[in-house]
């Protein structure tokens, strides 16, 4: 745990802001950015062809704010709103903002002070969730101090547990030093159409930087709005979840990172089983029995894995039903020789 460095910079950073339906939350959003205590800053509001009146909002800001620069383009998804902030980006540095969330006063900042103190290229901090009409006030943002610097292995592994799984996916906790979006002389792009875009990309900046400074102090403020795609069981969600995945494997592979590789694999294994027991849709689900078995068959099969692990993913070639009673017989017989001990 290193201790934060607080001194200011002079470099400038870019934050992007995708925009889209979000005209009630628009406002609090860019307020957030302009107010940033770090005020070196170029301000990219990417109207992504929005019907309401967020273009007009985002001009009005662009007249009263020099920082802010609006970029109007055709409806083509987050990920082109994304990739044309990237391509008309000066700064130094990149940071991503959700155009319905908030950051705290400190948060471009603190990152900033964070990468240069560890000499990191990129630096994330921690997330605070909030309903769709509450607006936090900060208050938990002082309860963690100082940094935490992990290698790159330690930052991607962050992905396969349960507390630093969301922090280390999203694009938008994070600070990027531009250079990254550059991996052996191409551009890294987010993928247009998809909508897991964070999962095909973020793992290749991460392990782009070599390490990672880690805030933990929760300074991004993620609105919990209802109605989300994400929050949908449908192939729309998953179809991309899973091919981001089998990339991923594909990534650590090539790059002899064998751990990475495992994890990976059995977080998407899993994962057709989860989207499976949640989706009610026939046609959805042998679309993803049709997933189960290349992934049995191409990857989990080569690897050495515990018997009870080989015996469940058996079972579920066979049927769900038999999965869940293979699963709940091994839950109770863990359970019995538990309390045995």
């Amino acid at each position: 745990m290193m201790t934060e460095k607080t001194d200011g910079g002079t470099e400038l950073i870019s934050v992007i802001v995708p925009i889209y339906k979000v005209e009630k939350y628009l406002q609090e959003c860019v307020d957030s950015i302009l107010g940033q205590t770090y005020t070196m800053l170029e301000v990219l509001l990417v109207d992504d062809g929005s019907p309401d009146r967020c273009g007009e909002i985002a001009d009005r800001y662009a007249v009263d704010d020099s920082r802010v620069k609006v970029i109007h383009q055709d409806n083509q998804g987050l990920s082109e709103a994304r990739n044309s902030g990237l391509r008309a980006a000066s700064g130094a540095w990149i940071v991503f903002v959700d155009s319905d969330d908030v950051i705290h006063k400190d948060m471009i900042r603190i990152l900033y002070n964070a990468a240069v103190s560890t000499e990191s290229d990129l630096a994330w901090c921690a997330i605070h969730e909030f309903s769709e009409n509450d607006f936090p006030d900060g208050s938990d943002a002082a309860d963690k101090d100082g940094i935490t610097l992990l290698s790159r292995q330690e930052a991607e592994k962050q992905l396969y547990t349960m507390s630093g799984n969301q922090q280390c996916l999203v694009a938008w906790n994070k600070l990027y030093r531009r250079s990254l979006f550059w991996e052996e002389g191409e551009p890294i792009v987010y993928p247009k159409g998809k909508i897991y875009e964070d999962g095909y990309t973020t793992y290749r900046l991460i392990y782009q930087a070599g390490q990672v400074a880690v805030v933990p102090r929760k300074l991004y403020y993620y609105r919990q709005r209802t109605g989300s795609i994400m929050k949908k069981n449908s192939y729309q969600v998953y179809e991309p979840a899973l091919d981001a995945g089998l990339l991923r494997m594909a990534f650590y592979e090539k790059y002899g990172e064998k751990e990475l590789y495992r994890m990976e694999l059995n977080l998407t294994i899993y994962s057709v089983i989860r989207f499976y027991a949640a989706i009610k849709v026939k046609q959805e689900r042998k679309n993803l029995r049709k997933w189960f078995v290349k992934i049995y068959y191409d990857y989990f099969v080569k690897e050495k894995w515990p018997l009870a692990k080989r015996i469940r993913m058996r079972a579920f070639l066979l049927g769900y039903p038999c999965y869940r009673m293979v699963s709940s017989f091994e839950g109770l017989y863990n359970r019995l020789n538990h309390n045995t001990k």
